[in-house]
């Protein structure tokens, strides 16, 4: 007597895979992520400032 495999006994559900392909494109995706976020805090706390900032300052007058 045989068995057919598919009515034996109920189907074993596998999880869906992360697979190579999500996982690159995740890795890419989160670097570009932080390359962004990088750039604009590095824009906002450091060249946002120097826009207000006088470029030369008055030399100090040295006698009378």
């Amino acid at each position: 007597m045989t068995t057919n495999s598919e009515t034996a006994g109920p189907e074993l559900i596998r999880p869906p895979s992360f697979g190579i392909g999500n996982f690159l494109f995740t890795v890419v995706l989160a670097f570009v992520f932080f390359l962004l976020a990088q750039s604009m805090v590095r824009h906002h706390f450091c060249g946002g400032r120097r826009i207000n900032q006088p470029t030369s300052q008055a030399p100090i007058p040295i006698g009378p």
